[in-house]
């Protein structure tokens, strides 16, 4: 082996050798390549295990929004007026279709969703995020409606079956039982009065498919309110000198007799006429509801005492209660009947043409010429 002398200066600057001659006096050097390759090995492992951790809880949090599988069976939801989008998010989680509720409040907040609006949804259980947005964006479930139709000129007797026959899920005794239990408060009906005859507005009406009869009868009920106060039914006794109540019976009176709107307020001018003067009204069509029959026969004495307070001859009151049920047009009339000094005078009317036009005049033996001419024209 080689012999290696090392110098080995000493403090006092004198120059020792030393001589190594064995191999056990070296000490090996490893490369230090190895040492960059532990790092890179660590590092990596390190790598590794951070993408793991990123991606085990990535996807956790996206499964939260977005849950594995495909979206499962169809549940109706009702949102309340008023509830939050969290809220909403507890009622979607609570009833399988989102997972998580706080991702789902957050989610749609950072996306700045909200505002969604109450009612029914259908929606699938295991929806993601933003499948459940999209619904709730597009608004509640329409509801079902049923049509019902209620024509002028019905007696309550006719109309409850009317509505019954048009609403399978109603009937006429459950209309009746709520129209008796003071549940619903008609306008202008004074106290004494219990019946509601002419006061549910006759129309077209559009009610949800599960509807109660109350609220079949309260739509009615609001929208004769709306229709008489926009007509001035408040104003009654000022500008006729009559309760609202008693100008709905007047209404009910020309409905039963007008064949055209024109004649409407010429005949509510009559009644109030007769009454001013009081005479008799004359009207038939007391008698026929005082009778119950539509068909029956109006024989002289029938109408003059038959009828009871409905008696359609020697009676100068307005009878108790409308007679029938008064449409819009027949409403306006009698809140505003025919005016000037002509219409002032008229106390008698009779059809006069195919067309149901009337003839108005307050002269007795011009009455009765027009009626003979009307008879012999087969209008009567």
């Amino acid at each position: 082996m080689t012999s290696v002398t090392m110098v080995d200066y000493n403090d006092d600057d004198e120059v020792e050798y030393l001589d190594w001659d064995d191999e056990d006096d070296f000490v090996a050097v490893r490369p230090g390549g190895l040492r960059a390759l532990r790092v890179v090995v660590a590092l990596t492992v390190l790598a590794a295990i951070g993408w793991y951790l990123y991606t085990g809880v990535r996807g956790w949090f996206e499964s939260q929004l977005d849950p594995a599988g495909e979206p499962g069976v169809a549940v109706t939801v009702e949102l309340p007026l008023g509830a939050s989008t969290g809220d909403i998010a507890e009622i979607l989680e609570n009833n399988g279709i989102i997972p998580n509720s706080t991702f789902f409040r957050y989610y749609a907040e950072w996306k700045g969703e909200g505002n969604f609006q109450a009612g029914e949804y259908s929606m699938r259980e295991n929806s993601s995020a933003d499948d459940a947005i999209e619904i709730l964006n597009a608004g509640p479930i329409p509801p079902v409606y049923n049509r019902f139709g209620v024509p002028e000129g019905l007696w309550l007797a006719e109309m409850l079956p009317r509505i019954a026959d048009q609403l399978p899920n109603i009937t006429v005794e459950q209309l009746q039982a709520v129209l008796a239990s003071g549940q619903l408060e008609p306008r202008y009906r004074p106290d004494g009065v219990d019946t509601w005859e002419g006061l549910l507005f006759p129309a077209f009406y559009e009610i949800e498919d599960d509807a109660e009869p109350i609220e079949v009868l309260a739509k009615m009920n609001n929208e004769f309110a709306r229709v008489t106060g926009e007509l001035g039914y408040g104003a009654a006794e000022t500008q006729l000198n009559r309760s609202a109540y008693e100008v709905i019976i007047v209404a009910s009176m020309v409905e039963a007799e007008a064949k055209t709107d024109g004649d409407r307020p010429r005949i509510a001018r009559v009644i109030y006429n007769r009454l001013r003067e009081q005479m008799s009204l004359d009207i038939d069509a007391t008698c026929i509801y005082g009778s119950g029959d539509r068909q029956i026969e109006l024989t002289v004495e029938f109408m003059n005492e038959g009828a009871g307070e409905f008696a359609c001859r020697n009676n100068a009151e307005l009878p108790p209660w409308p007679i029938t049920t008064p449409s819009q047009a027949s409403l306006e009339a009698a809140i505003n009947p025919a005016e000037g000094t002509e219409a002032e005078g008229w106390l008698f009317y009779v059809l006069k043409d195919a067309q149901g036009n009337h003839f108005f005049t307050d002269d007795f033996d011009a009455f009765n010429e027009q009626k003979q001419l009307s008879q012999e024209q087969g209008l009567f």
